[in-house]
């Protein structure tokens, strides 16, 4: 039990410590317009993801189940994700201030997309590394821990 309390808690701050560093570098880069949006959208999913494995850590430590009421606004967060990427999408090539804000937001929101998918569908880190192609190769596409949580029912 301890062993999973502390991966949790390091699960919660290590993706509050993405979400600091990509605060930070949204604000040293003085990013366009569509890269700003992008940043927006990625750092709302990492604090997402932040925030899901801290309740998680809270649970096991009080020894309690997950309400349902945090699975309804799980199930919720997963379709809002999408209507603000599907919004992001669309108005990057409309307020793009050039080319290159418009490439380097692309990027900025693949990572958002990539983190949303971990996430919210599929697990996509596997291994003590982090991303290991061979063995998701190996193993297949894996629910996610949000996805388990909220198809439960």
């Amino acid at each position: 039990m301890n062993k999973l309390k502390g991966r949790l808690l390091n699960l919660a701050i290590g993706e509050f410590a993405a979400l600091c560093t990509f605060y930070v570098l949204y604000r040293l880069s003085n990013p366009g317009n569509a890269c700003r949006i992008a940043f927006l959208y990625l750092l709302l999913i990492l604090l997402q993801g932040s925030l899901y494995w801290f309740y998680r850590y809270v649970l096991i430590a009080r020894k309690r189940s997950s309400g349902i009421t945090a699975e309804k606004l799980l199930r919720l967060l997963r379709w809002i994700n999408v209507i603000i990427l599907v919004a992001v999408s669309a108005a990057m090539p409309i307020i793009k201030s050039s080319v290159t804000d418009l490439i380097v937001s692309a990027g900025i929101l693949l990572f958002g997309i990539i983190e949303y998918i971990n996430y919210y569908w599929y697990r996509l880190s596997y291994g003590k590394s982090g991303f290991n192609i061979k063995i998701l190769i190996r193993t297949g596409l894996k629910k996610s821990s949000i996805s388990k949580l909220i198809s439960k029912q």
